[in-house]
């Protein structure tokens, strides 16, 4: 019964209506695995099984054909990638070109790992160029995209490692130092071992550049600075010369770099007795390799090296080798525009000029040198503002994923907290101020304060004669700049004045209202308030210099000292001189 059934329904299925009783006869329920089926519904399922099999067929073949597809293209950028890749040191406005092309192709395929490397190698291009604010804003992309991702190739990391760069160029140092510690959390995902420890030892370099910005306000992080700088060092080291994922260029040229890094921490380090010669070890190891035809190493770090040599023999009072190197610097700077170099090599120039006693050019140079300073500032400070703005407007969209009562809630905090910093940075701003202004009363004040105390003097108020004649003598000691010595103590003064310590610390103490130290300190730092007050170059010289000329060991002394007094930073006090010259 059922194959007639189903012999006669599957012939005339397409072609009649089926009558009320024929309906009836093939509406018998079969039972198939213990579950009840009408004939007809049997029927259904395997037509629409066999209508479904067509559709499946058909939606495997079109997804396969757009993979296939998509496939190729994503291998055909990959291919175009590794082209530029080999070659970095071609046309940047045609690398730049292609770059962006394949970023936006990825882009469309929604092929991640195409638009990761093509921005890690935007970023790397831009960098080069002092673009930072472009470095930036590709940033704040590229990070969305590498969310939630392993970094098996390294561009993440890199993309974070360029972004803590350009951050720290701007000043934002925090920002900096974050991006850094997430670079080399993802650096430890690279499979590739040589290439893992290549970004590891650009992450530390990197943090060793921020760490030095800081190492003035925190002693602390002076070992960890020498740390990070040799264990980078170390890491590129065990790079292997042979590995096709490295090339041999940048293993050597990230050993150069280091060593110039350590070379420029003991210049800074100049007045501590040593360190001239390891910064001159670790640059002259650091040039060895730059001058090596062998390696093919980006000129602007050469530039860069030869500054550092003329700063070296500046410091050693070698005044020809300094500016020999400077002028090298120059030369090479014309085919490979470097501003920031340059205005280095302006400032060198002029100091060893001036120290030959040459002073038409040490004047010509440093007019070079303070146009450009200031043309440079004014980029920076206004990138720096505009990034700022930038930051807060993608921390803001972040926060708005969230729910909207939590977006309220921030948001309030934010303004709350934001009002709190104002109020606190407006108040520290005039105290300062205040401060600065009274610096420059105390200045103005200072003939009529001294013509007061030598009538006090003459009016015989302080009757001792051993009294007066050592008063006497502090006077034409002040006025000498023996107190400008670095080994100075009250031993050596009281012998010069014929009196013995104790009593010259009693007069001093009931006298000038300090003990010895704080009274020379004093003297030290007003006589560099004066210089910088009335002569302008003062101003253009490095807080190293201005410590050495007033005879502090280190320039942290100089520092704390200056603070201690005025209650501003010597550079607050420099900024706010030079804005009321310009005024």
């Amino acid at each position: 019964m059922f194959q007639k059934i189903q012999h006669n329904y599957s012939e005339n299925l397409p072609y009649i209506r089926l009558s009320r009783n024929y309906y009836k006869l093939i509406n018998i329920n079969l039972y198939i695995f213990g579950i009840k089926y009408s004939p007809l519904n049997l029927l259904r399922i395997i037509y629409k099984f066999l209508f479904m099999r067509k559709i499946f067929y058909f939606l495997f073949f079109t997804f396969h054909l757009i993979f296939a597809q998509n496939n190729t293209a994503e291998v055909n950028i990959d291919k175009r990638l590794k082209t530029i890749v080999q070659n970095l040191n071609g046309n940047q406005k045609q690398q730049e070109r292609d770059l962006l092309q394949l970023k936006s192709e990825s882009k469309k395929l929604s092929y991640d790992n195409g638009v990761l490397q093509s921005g890690d190698l935007l970023m790397r291009l831009y960098l080069d160029q002092n673009r930072n604010q472009e470095v930036l804003e590709l940033g704040i992309e590229l990070k969305k995209v590498a969310k939630d991702k392993n970094d098996i190739y390294g561009y993440i990391s890199n993309i974070y490692r360029r972004n803590a760069l350009a951050l720290g160029y701007l000043g934002l140092n925090d920002a900096s130092l974050k991006d850094l510690k997430i670079a080399i959390s993802y650096a430890k995902m690279i499979k590739d071992r040589d290439k893992k420890l290549y970004y590891l030892s650009l992450c530390y370099q990197n943090i060793g550049l921020n760490y030095n910005l800081k190492r003035f306000e925190n002693k602390n992080l002076r070992d960890s600075l020498l740390y990070t700088y040799k264990k980078s060092i170390e890491l590129a080291k065990q790079v292997s010369d042979d590995n096709s994922t490295v090339k041999k260029d940048f293993k050597y040229d990230q050993i150069a770099f280091t060593e110039m890094r350590l070379g420029i921490f003991y210049l800074e380090e100049s007045n501590i007795k040593g360190s001239l010669e390891l910064a001159e070890k670790y640059l002259l190891n650091g040039q060895r390799i730059y001058q090596d035809k062998k390696y093919n190493t980006p000129q602007r770090n050469k530039i860069m090296m030869l500054n550092q040599l003329s700063w070296l023999y500046m410091e050693k009072k070698e005044y020809e080798k300094s500016i020999g190197y400077a002028k090298q610097a120059l030369e090479l700077e014309k085919r490979f525009r470097e501003p920031y170099h340059r205005v280095e090599s302006f400032e060198f120039l002029s100091n060893s000029y001036m120290e030959i006693g040459e002073k038409e050019k040490s004047k010509l140079y440093m007019n070079e040198y303070t146009f450009l300073k200031d043309s440079l500032a004014n980029v920076d400070r206004t990138n720096a503002n505009t990034m700022m703005k930038k930051i807060v407007t993608e921390a803001n969209n972040e926060h708005k994923e969230s729910s909207k009562k939590q977006w309220i809630i921030i948001g309030i905090s934010a303004l709350i907290v934001g009002g709190c910093i104002f109020i606190v940075w407006r108040r520290r701003i005039k105290r300062l101020h205040r401060k600065y202004k009274q610096i420059l009363e105390k200045l103005r004040e200072e003939p009529v304060a001294q013509k007061r105390q030598a009538n006090i003097i003459k009016k015989g108020e302080i009757s001792n004669e051993t009294e007066e004649r050592i008063i006497t003598q502090l006077e034409a000691f002040e006025n000498s700049e023996e107190f400008l010595k670095k080994d100075l103590t009250i031993g050596m003064l009281s012998g010069q004045m014929n009196t013995n310590s104790k009593y010259l610390s009693e007069i001093i103490k009931n006298k000038k209202s300090h003990n010895f130290s704080s009274y020379i300190n004093h003297l030290k730092i007003n006589y560099i308030v004066h210089k910088l007050y009335n002569e302008p170059k003062y101003r253009d010289y490095k807080i190293s210099y201005l410590a050495e000329i007033c005879g502090y060991t280190s320039p942290q002394a100089f520092f704390v000292a200056f603070k201690k007094i005025n209650e501003v930073t010597p550079a607050y006090f420099i900024q706010k001189l030079n804005e009321e010259d310009n005024m």
